[in-house]
């Protein structure tokens, strides 16, 4: 519902606050809608019919106090307030009995409604997105759907380009911030699917506000269209079925997705042979190699690993004596690369 739509008060949530309340203050209460009609009411012969004192309310939009009964005209002494949601007359409170015994009470109710109704309306709105999200997220991954269609349905829920696709795998499911809402033309909510958690966000948006050190966490480029989107979709969920490819958040530098797509592309009884040539390399030394490589120079990446520059020189030695291996040839170090990254899918390494 937007901000400028009358809200409509449900008469299931007027009766629960009647119920609650009329037995405690042992007085007859009826709420009406914006039409003078009771929704609800301690008499449940009365719901449905018109309630002549709150018409005079909605008309006037102010209290009314009634003193004296009038039995020819039905009325009984009590109040009648008009109820107020998001600022819009959309009803009527009435209580039986001396004015100024029911009004507080009068009011009591009102702002029980008031109160309900906003969480209702937050659960439904919340519940709403949720379904909405993962309508999207479903559409993305499942990799049939076209892309005018995403980018329609995207457009529908106010999410415009570009965007971003985001994957999580927290340590825990229930880390509080898997419950973050979503916000209307930022983000959709968190999405449990395959393994993981996904959400799709405006581009330049913040990301998961506090990824753990240990959580694996991925943040797609930004695609400036759906066909973008739909591709990024496809690579993240091939590193999920992998998840020991994905690195964990502050461990992202060495890591080449480019690499750790194609090895978790690989059939699973090729895994094995692909990581045959980085057998012989202890934990240590395959890090050195991804570190190497990732680095814009020899002296970066010892500052990185916390050695000097001849202690680097001499491991990259040793590990070109053990695997055969030239690591100065682009191509021979990028089979080697591929080796290490299969042994980190077979859960042999833990590097990033």
């Amino acid at each position: 519902m937007s901000e400028k739509e009358q809200p409509r008060l449900a008469s299931a949530l007027a009766q629960k606050v009647v119920d609650t309340i009329a037995p405690t203050i042992n007085r007859h209460v009826n709420i009406m809608n914006a039409h003078g009609i009771i929704i609800a009411s301690s008499d449940a012969s009365r719901v449905g019919t018109l309630h002549e004192g709150s018409v005079q309310v909605i008309r006037r939009n102010e209290i009314i106090r009634v003193t004296q009964a009038d039995e020819s005209a039905g009325t009984q002494p009590g109040v009648n307030l008009p109820l107020r949601l998001n600022d819009q007359l959309c009803g009527v409170v009435g209580v039986t009995g001396a004015p100024h015994e029911v009004e507080p009470l009068a009011d009591l109710i009102a702002l029980t409604v008031q109160l309900l109704f906003a969480q209702e309306r937050e659960h439904s709105h919340s519940a709403r997105k949720a379904a909405e999200a993962r309508d999207i997220i479903s559409a993305l991954l499942a990799g049939h759907v076209a892309a005018e269609v995403i980018e329609r349905t995207l457009e529908t829920h106010g999410l415009r380009a570009p965007w971003q696709l985001e994957l999580w795998i927290p340590r825990s499911e229930q880390d509080p911030e898997l419950e973050q809402p979503a916000l209307d033309g930022i983000r959709t909510a968190w999405v449990g699917l395959f393994g993981a958690h996904w959400r799709l966000r405006k581009a330049g948006g913040e990301a998961v506000d506090a990824p753990k050190a240990n959580d694996r966490y991925l943040v797609g480029p930004e695609a400036s269209d759906a066909g973008e989107l739909l591709a990024q979709a496809e690579v993240l969920r091939t590193l999920v079925a992998r998840p020991a490819l994905l690195p964990q958040h502050g461990h992202q530098a060495i890591w080449n997705q480019d690499i750790a797509v194609a090895v978790a592309r690989a059939p699973a009884r090729s895994l094995k042979y692909l990581a045959l040539k980085a057998q012989v390399l202890n934990q240590e030394q395959a890090k050195t190699l991804l570190v190497v490589v990732a680095a814009s120079s020899m002296s970066e990446a010892a500052e990185s690993l916390h050695i000097h520059r001849n202690t680097l020189v001499q491991r990259l030695e040793r590990i070109g004596q053990v695997t055969g291996v030239e690591i100065r040839q682009a191509a021979e170090s990028l089979r080697l690369q591929h080796a290490v990254y299969a042994r980190i899918a077979l859960d042999e390494l833990r590097i990033f």
